[in-house]
Order: structure tokens, then C-alpha cells, then sequence
């Protein structure tokens, strides 16, 4: 099926939020016969009614309602491409939009971008953060053209390219007990009342798992958005807080905060760049990827990570 311009799609997009063919009409400066023609081929390309005719308007049909939602996306995406068009007469020639965890956003990627923007003007990007598993739904619905998240069993769908790691530490007021230890074994965290990040995250999701590896639970107190707000709750005394190192440190002196080793293989994290297929990605989303991969990436070593094989 053929639909009509879009002149015609935004017109019945407004009859039906308006509830009005007459009245969208007027909004869209078209004589109340011309519209009525517009629809009524609308309908004979669609073979079926798209709005039915009421004594004070008009309502979508059960039909209309299909058109009326990809209508939508229809006209959305027709603005965006008019968008890029003119990013494209203006100097811009590429676009890539990148979801990221907050992990890897604040350790890394943030400065990368940054260097990335300058060196490359010509080439716009669009950034969220999100949770990972957030990120890696928004790969799979095809949001965003790349992901940026700590390495997990969900991100093997994707292709998978190494963007380095962190380290997780614990964070104790400095006047707890275990602020004299050096270092802590997850097993002896157990034991305290914890503060932690919301259950979407990667973080708060890797320390549920290994609580459960052991036969226990976490004793969370405090749940918060941010690691910033782990590290004021645990300077107030509300529990001790398991972070990375790098999102801690720059503000534990100024909270009072001691940071103590986690003493657990698992504490070292691997992030990762997330693709749906490399091969199928643009000229300005390899050259963000070449650009954040490094040296090796530059001299065309762009390595995937594999899937681990059966256990």
C-alpha cells in the first residue's frame, strides 16, 4: 500500500487528537472539502474506514488506530530526516547516537567523547545514560547505534569489542570498624547493612549474584541513583557502600570516607563497546569505534570478544 503525502498523514494524525476533521482543517489551512478528499483516499489506500463519523467529531476506527500509531512514526521520522538534512547543508556529516552506563561514562567514555567532538566537529553525537541492561535494550530496539556497558552474560547477543575496566573497592566512614582493615572479603560485607544502586544496575545486580553464590543476601538499607549519593548516605552512617574506584575517590577525603580493597577475583570489571554487527554500522559509527578502541583499532586489529563457550 501507497499512503499519501505526508501532508495528508499530519492531517489525520490532527483529526484524531482533535477528534475533528473541520477543526484539523483549519489548523493545518486546508479548505474543509480538500481535507475530506485527503482522507478519503487515505481510506481507499488502506481499503478500510479510518475514522468514524460522530454527531460532534469524528474517532479513530479499529483500523485508523493502526495508521494513527505508525502515521506517527511515519511523520516523526520524516522531521528527524529533515533535521539531518539540514546538519548535512550546515557542515554536519554524520550521526551516531551511543547509550552508556554510568560506569563507564564517568571512568571513561566521557573524556573520549569529548576529545572525539573535537577532532571530529563534522560528526554530531547523541548520548543517554542508562542502566546496562537499559543500554542493551535500547541496542536490541535499534535506539542507538552503539552501547557502552559492563562486560555480562546479556551482552553476548551483541558484538562485543574491549573498552577496558575498573576496579570495585568499599567505602566505610572513617570512623567504622572496619575502616582499621586494609582490605575486606565480600563474605564479612555480608555481615553489614549495605548502600547500593538500584536494582537495574550491573553493580547492584553482579553483588545480589555473588550474595546468592554464597547462600545469602544482601542487607540493603539505602537504595540510591547514583554513586555520589552511595557515598553521602555512607558518610551519614547509614551502611557501608561497595563502589568503583575511580567514582569514589574523588570525593571520599572531602565525605570522611575510608576506601578499603574488595578482596574478590570478581571486583575487577571489564567494560565493553556493543554493537548490533559491526559490518553493518556507517562510516561515522566506525570511525567513533576506531577512535575509542585506540592504537589497535587504527591499525585495523579491531578484535571481537567471543562468546564463552558451554560450562
Amino acid at each position: 500500500m501507497n499512503y499519501h503525502d505526508a501532508k495528508t498523514l499530519r492531517l489525520f494524525v490532527t483529526a484524531c487528537e482533535l477528534r475533528s476533521l473541520s477543526q484539523a482543517a483549519e489548523r493545518m489551512n486546508l479548505a474543509p472539502s480538500a481535507a475530506s478528499r485527503r482522507i478519503q483516499l487515505l481510506e481507499k489506500q488502506a481499503n478500510s474506514p479510518l475514522l468514524a463519523r460522530r454527531p460532534h467529531g469524528v474517532e479513530p476506527t479499529a483500523a485508523g488506530l493502526t495508521v494513527l500509531r505508525y502515521a506517527r512514526d511515519m511523520l516523526h521520522m520524516t522531521e528527524q530526516l529533515g533535521g539531518l538534512l539540514e546538519e548535512h547543508r550546515s557542515g554536519i556529516r554524520g550521526f551516531v547516537r551511543i547509550s552508556a552506563s554510568s560506569s563507564v561514562l564517568v571512568q571513561r567514555l566521557a573524556s573520549d567523547l569529548s576529545q572525539f567532538m573535537k577532532e571530529n566537529p563534522e560528526i554530531k553525537l547523541e548520548l543517554e545514560e542508562h542502566p546496562t541492561l537499559g543500554t542493551l535494550d535500547a541496542l536490541a530496539r535499534k535506539r542507538v547505534d552503539m552501547g557502552a556497558v559492563v562486560m555480562g552474560a546479556e551482552a553476548h547477543a551483541f558484538e562485543r569489542f574491549p573498552f577496558g575496566g575498573d576496579r570495585l573497592v568499599v567505602a566505610v566512614p572513617a570512623s567504622h570498624p572496619l575502616a582499621e582493615l586494609g582490605r575486606l572479603r565480600f563474605e564479612r560485607i555480608l555481615a553489614e547493612e549495605i548502600v547500593t544502586l538500584e536494582p537495574s544496575t550491573a553493580l547492584r545486580r553482579l553483588l545480589t549474584d555473588r550474595a546468592r553464590d554464597l547462600g545469602q543476601h544482601l542487607k540493603v538499607r539505602v537504595q540510591v541513583s547514583s554513586f555520589e549519593v552511595v557515598g553521602l548516605m555512607v558518610a551519614k552512617g547509614l551502611g557501608i557502600g561497595i563502589l568503583p574506584e575511580h567514582a569514589v575517590r574523588p570525593f571520599a577525603e572531602a565525605l570522611g570516607l575510608k576506601v578499603l580493597v574488595l578482596d574478590e577475583p570478581w571486583a575487577c570489571r571489564d567494560f565493553a563497546i556493543c554493537v548490533r554487527s559491526y559490518d553493518e554500522l556507517d562510516a561515522p559509527a566506525r570511525r567513533l569505534i576506531t577512535f575509542l578502541l585506540g592504537d589497535a583499532a587504527k591499525r585495523g586489529e579491531v578484535s571481537k570478544l567471543s562468546n564463552p563457550g558451554p560450562s
